[in-house]
């Protein structure tokens, strides 16, 4: 996509004070600047039922400049602008403390994708709303949402509000990026993971892994995962799967013919296959449904079972994306 940068859908991060946090921001701005996207860095301000907003602000609502880029100060309180020198702003209480919480972890964030893309451009929000509301909303015009992990098992997730990987990846509109941990480096081959079940819910997600692999210069590992228990049905099924694989990546491969693949037939619980195969992997994707999802689930049980248990960044790419990932 050419044109004004304001025209591109930018890489759009969760921003948290924590470390998970950071290495998510470290990823996302990594990936911005790979694809030559702005990044936007969003904070939600989930304020606790029934506590005090501030009612004034001593922003003075004048957009701050950095390289030629707005800050954006999206707030839902009204701004108070301080022209009178005799005018006092109010006592600062426990809200001003808050928001300035979240504006410190915005611009620290800022000053971390900064450090290793000093000429990346940012832009930044302060939003308020439950974090699972407000990046549902920015991934309608993201070209992909990142998070970090709060590594919380499928039960937490369940049943607590500190899950927003799953919710937020069950209905983005974009592909939305897990940073379960840091990127690994140390093989000869960097390498990409894609699971593949045969199914036209799994394109979207091939998709994506051959751009991303083709843009890294890595090899990328397409897994088929087979369940079949015998020796005669093992046979066929390794069979089946072989020419499923063959016919799923055929067009992809002659899109991208720099891209190595190495297809993979694999045995077992798909979610265990997948994380073991990715396990020295610079990322795994899959699809938000297909590979042993079912019709109607709001995320497939594979693509939730992998949020939780890989090692390493986690891609989930949503069907209804364009699946050729050349928004950069």
């Amino acid at each position: 996509m050419t044109g004004d940068t304001t025209a591109r859908l930018p890489v759009v991060v969760g921003v948290e004070n924590t470390e998970a946090g950071r290495l998510a921001v470290r990823w996302a701005a990594d990936e911005a600047a790979r694809r030559g996207l702005p990044l936007r860095l969003v904070h939600a301000l989930d304020w606790p039922a029934g506590a005090p907003r501030p009612q004034y602000s001593h922003a003075t609502g004048t957009p701050v400049h950095h390289r030629d880029l707005h800050r954006v100060h999206a707030t839902s309180w009204p701004t108070q602008v301080y022209r009178d020198p005799d005018l006092i702003p109010p006592a600062r209480g426990w809200g001003d403390k808050f928001r300035d919480a979240g504006r410190a972890a915005v611009d620290n964030a800022r000053t971390i994708a900064l450090a290793d893309h000093p000429d990346l451009e940012i832009v930044d929000a302060l939003t308020d709303g439950e974090p699972v509301r407000v990046l549902r909303t920015e991934a309608e015009d993201a070209a992909m949402v990142v998070l970090g992990s709060r590594h919380l098992s499928s039960v937490a997730e369940a049943l607590t509000t500190g899950g927003v990987a799953v919710p937020v990846a069950a209905h983005a509109a974009c592909p939305v990026v897990v940073v379960r941990g840091p990127e690994q480096h140390g093989t000869i081959h960097p390498f990409l993971v894609v699971g593949v079940d045969g199914s036209p819910h799994s394109e979207p997600a091939i998709g994506f892994a051959f751009d991303t692999a083709s843009r890294r210069g890595a090899v990328l590992d397409a897994v088929f995962v087979t369940h079949a228990t015998g020796l005669h049905s093992a046979n066929e099924a390794d069979k089946e799967a072989g020419i499923a694989l063959a016919e799923s990546l055929a067009g992809w491969k002659a899109r991208y013919p720099d891209v190595v693949v190495r297809p993979q037939i694999a045995h077992g619980h798909t979610v265990h296959a997948l994380v073991l195969a990715s396990r020295q992997a610079l990322g795994l994707v899959v699809g938000t449904r297909g590979l042993g999802g079912f019709q109607g689930m709001v995320l497939g049980s594979v693509s939730r079972g992998v949020l939780h248990h890989a090692t390493c960044p986690v891609i989930v790419v949503p069907e209804t994306d364009d699946a050729s990932g050349t928004s950069g």
